[in-house]
């Protein structure tokens, strides 16, 4: 199977703490801007943590459809939350030790052990989970019945 390539660009204009960027997916999908106080301060616009948490959200939900599917089960509609903990690093920069990622499957409610272990095949399944082996993902899956985590 030939591999998928896919692209992202980015366009920066000053310096860390005053400059502006620009995302860009290869698609066009998406264009968004994001500054330094995005990123630690919390302002209204994105910052790349935000966009790693939705990929990995995003791929993660799907991969459990599809683990579900191969289980026999026919997913309702899978929700997914993420937060992730950005911490300053002790020579510099950040880091993001951990990630947290609850999903919720709204009927059938096929039983949590079914959901565990579509769960497993579905991180198997991820290639973000994948690109992402170093860093604590902690998920949950359970019925939408039941309240989440996060």
């Amino acid at each position: 199977m030939t591999a998928l390539r896919r692209n992202a660009s980015v366009t920066w204009t000053g310096s860390a703490r005053e400059g502006r960027g620009t995302f860009r997916v290869g698609s066009g999908a998406i264009v968004a801007p994001f500054t330094y106080n995005s990123r630690f301060k919390g302002d209204s616009e994105t910052n790349p943590e935000e966009l790693l948490l939705a990929a990995q959200a995003g791929c993660l939900t799907m991969a459990l459809a599809a683990a579900l599917k191969e289980k026999g089960i026919e997913p309702g509609t899978i929700e997914t939350s993420a937060q992730l903990d950005l911490v300053p690093y002790e020579s510099g920069g950040y880091r993001i030790p951990i990630m947290r990622l609850d999903m919720s499957v709204s009927e059938p409610d096929p039983g949590q052990d079914q959901l565990d272990a579509a769960l497993e095949r579905a991180i198997d399944m991820c290639p973000i989970c994948n690109a992402l082996a170093g860093t604590d993902v902690q998920v949950t899956v359970h019925p939408s019945s039941t309240d989440g985590l996060l």
